[in-house]
């Protein structure tokens, strides 16, 4: 395993997120960061999202969604990959796997895997999430 991806699955074990504030939380300067977010659940949408530099690891701390996922070699581009922002959105086709993720559980996603987090389950709900954001 990465050491890195280690590290960050050792944060999220000993970690008490429902203390901290949303936001940025850098662990070992753009190498590995996470960011603590809060937010209400929603329907899936047209588009799907991906990232070249950075892994993905979604932890649900609080609450439930589902997360869409599909290789991007699937994938028809929406809109083009933004260096700055670090994401290319992808049209979201009929063949999504969508994964269940209630509190505890946690995904990982590679350059390779758009996802589409934030969909609601069968209605909208809050929801803790970590995302580290592990440099390639």
């Amino acid at each position: 395993m990465s050491p890195l991806i280690a590290r960050a699955l050792k944060i999220a074990a000993q970690t008490d997120f429902e203390k901290l504030q949303d936001g940025k939380y850098e662990v070992d300067s753009d190498k590995l960061f996470y960011i603590v977010q809060r937010y209400k659940t929603k329907p899936a949408t047209d588009k799907i999202e991906a990232h070249r530099k950075y892994i993905d690891i979604q932890l649900i701390v609080k609450g439930s969604e589902q997360i869409g996922y599909e290789p991007i070699y699937q994938l028809k581009t929406h809109t083009p990959y933004n260096e700055e922002k670090e994401v290319e959105f992808f049209f979201a086709d009929g063949n999504i796997t969508f994964l269940n993720m209630t509190k505890g559980s946690f995904a990982i996603f590679w350059p390779s895997d758009a996802h589409m987090p934030g969909c609601q389950m069968n209605e909208s709900q809050e929801v803790l999430k970590i995302v580290f954001k592990i440099r390639i």
